[in-house]
């Protein structure tokens, strides 16, 4: 059986305080596009194996698909087997959620081939211990609210349908290295932003909301990585209703109206050239 694993992007993220446990608190949409990767799963009799068409994604007992494997066999006491294959399409630590999307997909993936086990709440239960995003891609929304480490989810309804044009550079950024330099003193308090995030979605209002995108750690990463202000220049340069880093980054993403996103991204294709290492993806919501 094949599993569909898809991307996300931000389209706010406010860091809200640093916490006990030594995560952030953080309040965040997420949008779900089309941009993403396959995981193929069947029982085995004897082992468990994984697989990636990406060498340096790592499959051992220890990585998050490891453990999503582990912790699925210990929600339902059984020692089974599977054979596991993911095909990748979404770049490693680029911002977009493809690993957490991966875990989630597997996890989904487990539950259907032993006849759906576990119900709705188990599996959202076994995604919040395995990692922060992962709640969102298990519950299988399109839009939602993302509080507390961004694990605590809540549906936002939309008709609204996004596209985007999305520009990955040749670099990967840690996601806890930028946490680790958000400053205390520029830590942000929660003035309504969910809610006038939820009426611009609401109204179908795309305007507006491409209009108040906002990240607290782009000016962080733009900090270390200057480069990516020329790429958030250019989507604007190439017609963009707004413009911003998704999640840690390094992924900038452009909202754009449809008829004009094959011209933007062939636009940008020119400037950062693929053949430097830099990746390019047309994405609507999902």
């Amino acid at each position: 059986m094949v599993f569909t694993a898809p991307a996300k992007v931000n389209l706010y993220l406010k860091v809200i305080r640093r916490r006990d446990d030594g995560y952030h608190e953080i309040e965040t949409l997420f949008e779900r596009i089309s941009l993403s990767d396959s995981i193929s799963v069947e029982t085995d009799r004897d082992r468990t194996t994984i697989s990636c068409n990406e060498p340096h994604v790592p499959t051992g007992k220890e990585s998050l698909l490891g453990r999503t494997c582990e912790a699925f066999k210990q929600r339902l006491g059984e020692d089974l087997h599977f054979r596991i294959a993911l095909d990748k399409n979404i770049p490693v630590a680029a911002g977009l959620g493809g690993g957490s999307s991966d875990a989630s997909a597997l996890l989904r993936g487990l539950n259907r081939i032993t006849g759906s086990p576990l119900g709705e709440e188990a599996l959202l239960s076994i995604s919040r211990d395995l990692g922060a995003d992962i709640p969102f891609f298990t519950g299988n929304y399109r839009f939602a609210l993302g509080k507390g480490r961004g694990d605590i989810v809540r549906e936002v309804d939309t008709k609204l349908d996004i596209w985007h044009v999305l520009v990955t550079p040749p670099f990967e950024i840690s996601t806890k290295d930028i946490y680790d330099k958000v400053p205390a003193f520029s830590l942000t308090y929660n003035r309504g932003v969910d809610r006038m995030f939820s009426a611009f979605l609401g109204e179908n209002d795309i305007d507006g909301l491409a209009g108040n995108l906002c990240n607290d750690l782009q000016a962080i990463v733009l900090r270390d990585f200057p480069i990516l202000e020329r790429v958030l220049f250019e989507l604007e340069k190439a017609g963009a209703k707004g413009v911003l880093l998704s999640g840690s980054g390094p992924t900038v993403f452009g909202i754009f109206e449809r008829k004009e996103t094959a011209g933007a991204a062939e636009r940008i294709r020119s400037v950062f050239p693929k053949e430097e290492g830099w990746r390019f993806h047309v994405a609507r919501t999902y």
